[in-house]
């Protein structure tokens, strides 16, 4: 699970007035979901985690959440495949792996690839580089607006 979040810079707060600071911010969280969405179903395809196409069908964004100056959203895959397993947990499965059964001896620990946390900061360049772009170009739209 990748979480997007944006934090208002303080130099733009007058700018903001004329969108609003809210729906700003939300925009820009949503550009960095967008993005992260799209490395996360990349990132399914090039590790080859992909079966039925379920999993990597379903990301996307959860529930947008915010404070007085910032939002943030989770971004995982969600719902369930065809046979009622639900994609979150076969992707932290395969992300972290599974521990074996000690009492067996056939059984071992499984450890995941790391297809989602592993990459920690070319997901966030990515996503940070997205909401950057977005903020700018709300930025100049204001500024045209004037």
């Amino acid at each position: 699970m990748a979480k997007c979040e944006y934090k208002g810079p303080e130099e733009i707060v007058s700018q903001l007035g004329k969108l609003g600071s809210r729906e700003f911010i939300r925009k820009v969280v949503m550009a960095g979901a967008d993005a992260c969405i799209d490395e996360t179903r990349s990132r399914i395809d090039r590790y080859r985690h992909v079966v039925s196409g379920s999993m990597k069908e379903h990301v996307r964004a959860g529930n947008y959440y915010e404070d007085i100056d910032s939002g943030y959203v989770y971004v995982y895959p969600q719902d369930e495949d065809a046979r009622g397993i639900r994609n979150a947990t076969k992707a932290f499965v395969i992300n972290y792996g599974r521990g074996g059964n000690p009492t067996r001896r056939k059984t071992r620990n499984k450890t995941g690839d790391k297809f989602i946390t592993g990459q920690k900061k070319a997901m966030d360049k990515i996503v940070n580089d997205a909401m950057q772009a977005e903020s700018e170009r709300l930025l100049n739209e204001i500024g045209a607006g004037e």
